[in-house]
């Protein structure tokens, strides 16, 4: 500080900003706050002469723009017009330099405007840069270094100015609070002491401003805050206790956190859950207003009150952190001291309040973008489980020329982006050709996810393959990626494609032309590079030609065709394929198969395959199992005949013609009559059938098969004496 000489009477009118402050004192304050803020930085006298060096200064302002005479003029008189006084804020505006923001706030001290604190040199982000570069023209200034130095200057946003400029606005009133103090103080010498105080106290309050500004830029974590901001407040204050509480989810209890009391007894302590009813803390939260008292007021609830006579507080003050209309948390000072806090500690502290906000609204927000990520992790790690909990190696076996021209199809079309729609009788081994084209293509390092249209109702299909938004319908507690997100940047494999219902259909069109959909309750259009695979069996021109599925949607669909045949018409590949089954599950089971008996083998090529590799591959596995050690039975129930001879025999005869009743009493009998009337056992007409014995003895009392009809030789007969006591048990 500096004192003034009292030799004679001070005229107030004309003091100046030097008269009260020591130049090195203003250039400490100013380049700590230019450290802090990172923009340019200067103190001036009312008419914009400098006082301070400047901080932070470009090249383009200091080199450029202030070493010619025009250029000089327009930045001091700039300064002198933005630093002008102004109540209720800073002023911020664009300044005669062109292009570049300027805000300023004035120094004042009995009602007299003695100083600017200004800051600068932010580039413009709504000004066209070629205006700012003909300005060089206009003061006489190289345009080539003109232009060099701009590209040096920073860009900040208006609204990071704005933030900015208040808090110099805040600084401004600071130094206009240590000028009065700075006056009274050589005015009353008597009062020297109480001045220092208050200045120490000031500067205290300058750095915990600082503090503040410097978390809402950097503290994004919840915990840092209630750390940070209660220590470097008592510190500012000078207080015995200071806390924050933020309350739970029904607002009916505060939480302490953060809490700042060296000198604490353990009654007040960190984690510490009190009731806002009957509290300070809840008088602040609910009014939205800061609350003090200097003695322990009536009314406070019995849990606070022992709480504070524990400790032996007897003030308090509490501020309420609000934004955007609703308190977030409230900041806790107290003192053993009666009478602490002045209406001066009031007004800093909410100022220190609205900046806490700021830091908290962007934790919270934070908090809430990490929660929502890390939900999404666990779905899409969810989803990647689940599209790869069945992923076997691939395995294209065989040698016919069917089977070549289809691995040629793959490997051509493998390495391009196309879409691929692959056709075949179920069990033909689609999904196999899928994954293979996608461990071919330039995406086999991204995810390949697999969708069965077939599996879902339209419903879920479209939440399946889009995703959804949360509050989309009634359950959607939260938000839900789709298949086609998981997918991005790998391939979507979509198995029955056919069965996609007609209204859904328009929806898949428009990914596979756009590549961009809408999650279910959201109009946010969602960009993806899929490749798109799909296989169906269904003949989807019959279903074009009757309107079940659309003419567009299958035209994008069958850019590239395969076709895959059936296992009938390659017999030559079955032996491949057996031998490749046998030692996979011969291996998983640990058992030992060196032989596969010609008989066997012989049987399994003479069988048609309705249900293709997929069948094969069962029957292959009942074999492995019910086979002894070293040589494989057959898989059909009698080798070349029961099995094959019945199912090729039923395949090649007409439908059954009459009622559902007679229809179910000729099925009946005809499998007792291929069983030999046995009804039991693996053989036997009820395994056949696939049902108890029991109800096979109802359905042929109430069918009216007649008892006597039964075969000759052994084993459980339709009406031995066992399987008639059955009968009779059944109603028979």
């Amino acid at each position: 500080m500096k004192m003034l000489t009292l030799a004679e009477p001070l005229d107030t009118e004309r003091i100046s900003l030097t008269d009260l402050f020591q130049v090195e004192e203003l250039q400490k304050i100013q380049d700590t706050f230019a450290q802090a803020t990172k923009v340019a930085s200067i103190i001036t006298l009312p008419d914009g002469t400098p006082v301070t060096q400047p901080s932070n200064f470009c090249r383009l302002c200091d080199e450029i723009v202030r070493k010619t005479e025009r250029g000089r003029i327009n930045c001091f008189c700039s300064d002198a017009i933005i630093g002008r006084r102004n109540d209720e804020g800073p002023t911020i505006q664009i300044c005669l330099s062109g292009g570049l923001w300027d805000a300023g706030a004035s120094i004042t001290v009995n009602g007299q405007h003695i100083g600017n604190w200004l800051v600068g040199q932010v580039k413009n982000e709504l000004n066209d840069e070629q205006q700012i570069i003909r300005y060089s023209k206009e003061i006489g200034a190289d345009e080539g270094q003109f232009r060099q130095a701009l590209r040096e200057v920073p860009i900040m946003s208006l609204a990071q100015f704005n933030n900015i400029a208040r808090l110099v606005f805040l600084f401004a009133n600071e130094l206009s609070l240590k000028a009065y103090q700075n006056l009274q103080q050589s005015l009353h010498i008597a009062e020297r002491k109480q001045a220092e105080v208050a200045l120490r106290e000031s500067g205290e309050r300058l750095k915990l401003l600082l503090d503040v500004n410097n978390a809402v830029v950097s503290k994004l974590e919840l915990k840092e805050l209630f750390h940070m901001i209660p220590s470097s407040v008592r510190n500012a204050v000078e207080c015995d206790s200071v806390c924050m509480s933020m309350p739970d989810a029904e607002a009916r209890q505060f939480r302490i956190r953060g809490l700042d009391f060296p000198d604490s007894k353990g009654f007040l302590c960190e984690g510490l859950v009190l009731q806002i009813e009957g509290s300070g803390a809840g008088i602040a939260f609910a009014t939205g207003k800061p609350y003090r008292y200097g003695h322990l007021p009536e009314g406070l609830n019995e849990h606070v009150r022992s709480i504070n006579q524990g400790e032996g507080l007897q003030s308090g003050c509490f501020i309420p952190v609000t934004a955007g209309g609703r308190s977030l948390a409230v900041l806790h000072l107290s003192d053993r001291r009666a009478e602490f806090f002045s209406e001066q500690d009031v007004s800093f502290l909410t100022q220190v309040a609205k900046q806490v906000a700021i830091a908290m609204e962007n934790a919270l927000q934070y908090q809430q973008l990490s929660q929502s990520r890390e939900r999404l992790a666990g779905e899409n790690l969810y989803l990647a489980s689940e599209v790869q909990a069945n992923q076997e190696v691939e395995h294209i076996l065989g040698s016919s020329l069917a089977i070549h021209k289809a691995l040629e199809h793959i490997a051509t079309v493998a390495k391009t982006d196309s879409t691929v729609l692959i056709r075949g009788e179920t069990g033909t081994g689609k999904e196999l050709v899928a994954r293979a084209i996608h461990n071919r293509s330039p995406r086999h390092d991204h995810m390949f996810v697999r969708m069965s249209c077939a599996a879902l109702p339209a419903s879920l299909l479209e939440s399946e393959l889009f995703g959804y938004e949360k509050g989309a319908f009634t359950g959607a507690t939260s938000r839900k990626i789709g298949r086609f997100e998981v997918a991005n940047g790998g391939t979507l494999f979509l198995d029955e494609v056919g069965d996609i219902p007609i209204e859904l259909q328009p929806k898949l069109l428009r990914v596979l032309q756009e590549q961009e959909f809408e999650r279910l309750g959201s109009t946010r259009p969602i960009k993806v590079d899929v490749r798109l695979v799909a296989a169906t069996n269904r003949p989807l021109e019959t279903m074009m030609l009757e309107n079940q599925f659309r003419a567009d949607l299958f035209y994008r669909l069958n850019v590239f065709p395969i076709h895959l045949p059936a296992l009938r018409e390659r017999p030559e590949d079955i032996p491949v394929l057996v031998r490749h089954f046998v030692m996979e599950y011969a291996q998983k089971m640990n058992r030992r198969i060196e032989e596969i008996p010609a008989s066997v083998m012989e049987a399994l090529m003479r069988y048609h395959w309705p249900g293709n590799i997929r069948e094969l591959q069962n029957l292959i596995q009942r074999a492995v199992i019910l086979s002894p050690e070293g040589t494989l039975v057959s898989p059909f129930a009698e080798v070349g005949d029961t099995r094959q001879g019945t199912l090729e025999r039923r395949l090649k005869e007409p439908p059954p013609q009459g009622s559902l009743v007679e229809v179910e009493r000729k099925h009946i009998q005809q499998v007792l009559h291929e069983t030999n009337w046995v009804l039991g056992g693996d053989e036997g007409a009820a395994s056949r059938l696939g049902i108890p014995r029991t109800t096979l003895l109802y359905r042929m009392k109430k069918l009216g098969i007649p008892r006597q009809q039964c075969g000759a030789g052994g084993g459980e007969r339709a009406f031995a004496p066992r399987a008639e006591a059955a009968f009779q048990a059944v109603g028979g």
